[in-house]
C-alpha cells in the first residue's frame, strides 16, 4: 500500500503542472464554485420551476467544448474571444522569449499563422457546427416558453433557414416564436399557413412579426397581413401594428438611443425588451428605471433571444402559463399568447453562468472568464478536465514542429469549405440576404489565405529546418 502511494506521489512531483492544474480547479470547485442557474431577468433571482440540463456528451468533451460555449454566452462574444487570443499569444511570446532567448521572434513570427488559424477554425466550429450546449428543462405544469426575436435567411443578417431556426429553437426547449424579419412579413406569413395547413411541423408553434428600424429597433408581433417598413416613419407603422390586433415592443433600445423612453412611451408602444441575446440589456439604474416605467403605463417586459444562427447555445426565454397547449388550435395560441403578453403575464428568464453585468474591463475579461468558467462546473465537468489532462500526461501528448504550418493549412480548408457552403446557401436568398455573400466571400479568400501561409511556412521550414531548432 505504502509502495503505491508513493508511486502516486512520485507522479504527481514528476508532473507539477499538471498536479497544480487539477488540484486547483478541484479546490476551485470546492471553495467557490457557483452554479448555472435559470434565474428571472427582472428581479435577478433564482427560478426553481426552470433548472438546466448538461448533456453527457459535453461533460465527456468537457476541456474541448466547454471553452468554446462559454465564450458564445458572453455578453460581448467576438470582442471577448478576440482578447482572449491576444493573451495566448502574448503569452506564447513569453514562453518563447523563456526557452529560446534571443531567437524568440522568429519563432513568435512563425506562430502567427497557426495562432490565427487556430483561432479563427475555433470560432467557425462555435457558429457553425454542432456543440452539444446546455438547455434549459421546464418543470412546470402549464407554461410555455417562447421567444420574440429571432431571424432566418430572409432577413439581411440571418444565417439560417426558417427550418433550421424551427430546429434550433426545438432544440432550446421553446414552444413557439415570432419570426421578427428585418422590414418585411410575407415569408413568415407563409410559413404561418403551412403551418396551419400542417405542412410542417406543429411544433415548435410559428407567429408572424416584423423586426421594424425605424427611429429604433422595434418587433411588431402577432401582425395577420402582409407589412413592408423599409423607409417608414415610426408613427404610422405603430398605427397599422395596432390596427392589425398587433403589439409593438421596443427592442435593443441600448444600442441607439435616438429617442428617450418615455418618447416611445407616448408614442404608443406596448412594451419593452430588457433582455437581448447575451446580456441583461441595460446597467441598473436603466434597467429599474424600465421595470418602472411599464409597471406604471401597463406595458409588457420581454426578452428576446434575438436568435441569427450564431452558435448552439441560448440565454433568453419567456414564459407563460396557458392551459391546455397542446390542445389549442392554431389560431387560438397565438390569441393566448397575445393576450397574455397584452396583460403583462409573461416571464423574463435568463442563463445565469457568470457574473450578470459582463467582465468590466475588456482587457482583463480572459481572467475573469476562466475564473467564471470554472466556478460553474459540477463535480463530473471537474473530473472530465483531471481525466483528460492525465491522459496527456500518460500518453506523453508534446507540441511538435509541424504545428506551425499543419495547423493554418488545415485550418484554411476548413474555413474555406464553409465559406463556399455559405455561397451557395445565398443563391436562393439574394434580393433577402448580405451576410451569407458576405461571409462567404471572406471566409473563401481568409481560407485561401490561410492555406498559402501554411504552404510558405512549410517550404521554408523544408529548405531552412534549424530555424525552430
Amino acid at each position: 500500500m505504502n509502495k503505491n502511494i508513493q508511486k502516486i506521489l512520485s507522479f504527481f512531483k514528476s508532473n507539477k503542472v499538471f498536479s497544480v492544474f487539477s488540484f486547483s480547479i478541484v479546490a476551485f470547485h470546492l471553495i467557490a464554485q457557483k452554479s448555472i442557474q435559470i434565474i428571472n431577468a427582472i428581479t435577478f433571482e433564482s427560478e426553481d420551476l426552470f433548472s438546466v440540463n448538461i448533456q453527457w456528451l459535453k461533460v465527456l468533451l468537457e476541456p474541448i467544448v466547454g471553452f468554446p460555449l462559454f465564450y458564445l454566452r458572453a455578453s460581448q462574444p467576438i470582442e471577448e474571444y478576440i482578447t482572449l487570443w491576444v493573451w495566448i499569444f502574448m503569452v506564447l511570446g513569453i514562453v518563447f522569449i523563456i526557452k529560446q532567448r534571443f531567437h524568440f521572434i522568429k519563432l513568435w513570427l512563425f506562430s502567427i499563422p497557426t495562432v490565427v488559424g487556430l483561432a479563427y477554425f475555433i470560432l467557425v466550429w462555435m457558429i457553425f457546427w454542432p456543440l452539444p450546449s446546455n438547455t434549459i428543462v421546464n418543470e412546470t405544469d402549464n407554461a410555455i416558453l417562447f421567444n420574440t426575436h429571432a431571424h432566418s435567411h430572409f432577413s439581411h443578417d440571418g444565417l439560417i433557414t426558417p427550418a433550421e431556426q424551427m430546429a434550433w429553437h426545438d432544440r432550446n426547449g421553446f414552444d413557439a416564436l415570432f419570426l421578427t424579419e428585418h422590414n418585411h412579413n410575407s415569408k413568415t406569413l407563409e410559413l404561418v399557413q403551412l403551418q396551419q395547413r400542417g405542412e410542417i411541423p406543429h411544433h415548435p408553434h410559428i407567429m408572424s412579426a416584423i423586426e421594424f428600424s425605424g427611429s429604433n429597433h422595434m418587433v411588431l408581433l402577432g401582425l395577420t397581413d402582409s407589412l413592408i417598413t423599409f423607409g417608414k416613419k415610426d408613427a404610422p407603422i405603430i398605427k397599422e401594428t395596432h390596427r392589425q390586433g398587433g403589439l409593438i415592443g421596443l427592442a435593443h433600445w441600448f444600442d441607439g438611443r435616438h429617442n428617450s423612453l418615455e418618447h416611445y412611451v407616448n408614442l404608443g408602444v406596448d412594451g419593452f425588451e430588457i433582455a437581448n441575446q447575451n446580456q441583461i440589456a441595460y446597467p441598473m439604474e436603466t434597467h429599474e428605471k424600465i421595470v418602472k416605467m411599464c409597471a406604471d403605463n401597463q406595458l409588457f417586459i420581454i426578452g428576446g433571444a434575438d436568435y441569427h444562427g450564431y452558435g448552439p447555445a441560448c440565454n433568453t426565454w419567456n414564459a407563460m402559463s396557458i392551459t391546455g397547449w397542446n390542445e389549442l388550435d392554431h389560431s387560438s395560441r397565438t390569441a393566448k399568447i397575445m393576450t397574455g403578453l397584452s396583460a403583462g403575464k409573461n416571464q423574463v428568464l435568463y442563463y445565469s453562468d457568470r457574473r450578470i453585468y459582463g467582465t468590466g474591463n475588456l482587457w482583463l475579461s480572459p481572467l475573469n472568464n476562466i475564473v467564471d468558467y470554472f466556478r460553474s462546473l459540477n463535480g463530473f465537468q471537474v473530473l472530465s478536465w483531471v481525466v483528460w489532462c492525465l491522459l496527456f500526461v500518460v500518453f506523453k501528448v508534446k507540441y511538435s514542429s509541424k504545428c506551425f504550418y499543419l495547423i493554418p493549412f488545415v485550418s484554411g480548408i476548413a474555413i474555406l469549405v464553409q465559406g463556399r457552403v455559405l455561397l451557395e446557401k445565398s443563391i436562393n436568398v439574394i434580393q433577402y440576404n448580405d451576410i451569407l455573400l458576405e461571409f462567404g466571400n471572406l471566409f473563401t479568400l481568409h481560407g485561401m489565405g490561410l492555406i498559402g501561409s501554411g504552404i510558405v511556412i512549410y517550404l521554408i521550414l523544408k529548405r531552412f529546418p534549424k530555424l525552430i531548432n
